[in-house]
C-alpha cells in the first residue's frame, strides 16, 4: 500500500499542472485568462479487481492566478485508500508554485505527509539561464543541483504548449517536463488529444463550451520502457478549466470529479 501511495502523491503534482490551465485554447491574451478555484472529489472508478484497493476517497483542491509577470498556484489534494481487509491509509500533499511567464524561472514547495509511513519536504527552484542550459536546485530535503534537458518545459510552459498544438488539431505531444514534485530531474510526458466535445445542459458558465478529451502519460527519468509508471486522463475547456479527470494507476483507476468551481478576480498589475 505504501507504494501506491508515494505514488499517488506524485500524479496529484501532474494533476495540478495540466488542471490549472493558464491560456485559452484559441487565444494567448492575458484579457482572456479565468483565474480560479476548483474542488474536487476522489472516488474508486468501476469495482475493485484483484489488488489491494477496495475504495478510495477525499478531495482535490487548488488556486490559479494571476501574478502579473508569473503564475501562481496553490494546491492541497488528500487521498485515502481503503484496502479489501479494512484498513486505511492516506496522503496528504500541499504544493505551492511561482513560474515566470517567459519560462526563464519555477519555484516550488511541496509537503507530502504519508500519515505512519513518514512524510517528505521538497523546496527549490529552476532556472533556464539565456544560453538555453537549464537547472534545477533543490534546497530540501537536501541542497542539490541537478541538470535539466536543453528543452525541458516548466509546468505553465508545457500547458500552454499543449493548448496550441490542441488549437491547431494536431493529435499528439511529447516533451521532457520538471514540477519539482519528487526529489529527481525531469521527466517526460506524451499526450494523445481527442476531438472537440460540445456539452450539452450544462447550467455552469464556466464549463458551458467545448472541452478536448486529452491522455497523459507521464515516464519518470529511470523509466526506459515503453509502458507509463502512472496516465492521467483529463477533459480540458477552452477557458483553461479541467471538468473531469482520471487517474490511471496499473492496478485501478480513481475518479476526479468537479464539485465546486469559482472565478477568481484577474491580476491587478
Amino acid at each position: 500500500m505504501k507504494s501506491v501511495l508515494k505514488l499517488t502523491a506524485l500524479i496529484f503534482a501532474a494533476i495540478a499542472v495540466q488542471s490549472a490551465m493558464p491560456i485559452p485554447v484559441a487565444a494567448a491574451s492575458v484579457s482572456q485568462l479565468v483565474p480560479h478555484k476548483a474542488l474536487y472529489r476522489l472516488s474508486l472508478k468501476g469495482v475493485p479487481g484483484t489488488n489491494d484497493v477496495a475504495a478510495v476517497g477525499g478531495q482535490m483542491a487548488f488556486e490559479w492566478r494571476d501574478a502579473c509577470d508569473g503564475w501562481a498556484i496553490n494546491q492541497r489534494n488528500l487521498m485515502i485508500l481503503e484496502s479489501a481487509e479494512g484498513m486505511r491509509s492516506s496522503v496528504d500533499s500541499t504544493m505551492t508554485t511561482w513560474e515566470a511567464k517567459d519560462g526563464s524561472s519555477f519555484r516550488f514547495i511541496v509537503n507530502k505527509d504519508f500519515g505512519a509511513g513518514g512524510g517528505e519536504a521538497l523546496e527549490g527552484r529552476a532556472q533556464r539561464s539565456p544560453s538555453g542550459s537549464a537547472t534545477a536546485n533543490f534546497t530540501a530535503p537536501g541542497e542539490v543541483e541537478m541538470e535539466l534537458p536543453a528543452d525541458v518545459m516548466f509546468p505553465s510552459q508545457h500547458t500552454i504548449a499543449l493548448l496550441k498544438k490542441m488549437a491547431a488539431g494536431e493529435k499528439f505531444f511529447s516533451a521532457s517536463l520538471f514540477d519539482g514534485s519528487e526529489f529527481e530531474p525531469a521527466g517526460f510526458v506524451s499526450a494523445a488529444i481527442g476531438l472537440e466535445i460540445v456539452p450539452e445542459g450544462e447550467e455552469e458558465p464556466l464549463i458551458s463550451g467545448p472541452y478536448w478529451p486529452v491522455r497523459l502519460a507521464f515516464y519518470g527519468p529511470e523509466n526506459k520502457t515503453e509502458s507509463p509508471d502512472y496516465e492521467l486522463a483529463v477533459d480540458l475547456h477552452e477557458n483553461g478549466i479541467a471538468r473531469r479527470l482520471e487517474i490511471h494507476f496499473k492496478e485501478f483507476t480513481v475518479d476526479v470529479a468537479l464539485q465546486r468551481l469559482e472565478r477568481l478576480p484577474p491580476g491587478s498589475c
